[in-house]
């Protein structure tokens, strides 16, 4: 070959170019932790405007992007959002934010509702690290 530097040069840009697949977290998310079905879960939220939420889900090392609506309560808010993957375990979260206690009580729901019932939590914020 007459140019083995120039295919090394285009091989690193093309893996350098190559990110990552696996969702990350907004920087100004808000993080919520807990007790998920005997297993840790979080949920990372992020206001896009009004009503309108984003955030991923992170349990047993996958993590799921989610959207969604909010609307206000006498709690807080409460939350509508759904896995937007194409996970078997892709579902819906549903819960309420108690602004008084910073505190999440929700479920969640397997997309396919007949492979397993619906998961009740309870989250709180993640602390600072």
């Amino acid at each position: 070959m007459k140019h083995p530097v120039f295919i090394y040069c285009v091989m690193a840009l093309i893996v350098l170019s190559c990110g990552s697949s696996t969702p990350k977290p907004d920087s100004k998310a808000k993080i919520y932790t807990g007790d998920f079905a005997g297993d840790p879960i979080e949920l990372s939220l992020s206001n896009l405007n009004d009503s309108a939420v984003k955030g991923i889900s992170m349990h047993k090392g996958i993590n799921s992007e989610m959207s969604g609506l909010r609307h206000r309560s006498n709690k807080g808010y409460v939350y509508v959002m759904k896995e937007t993957g194409n996970n078997d375990y892709d579902g819906v979260f549903q819960f309420e934010l108690d602004t008084a206690l910073n505190l999440i009580f929700g479920s969640w729901q397997m997309s396919d509702t007949g492979k397993r019932t619906a998961v009740l939590y309870t989250l709180q914020p993640k602390l600072s690290q």
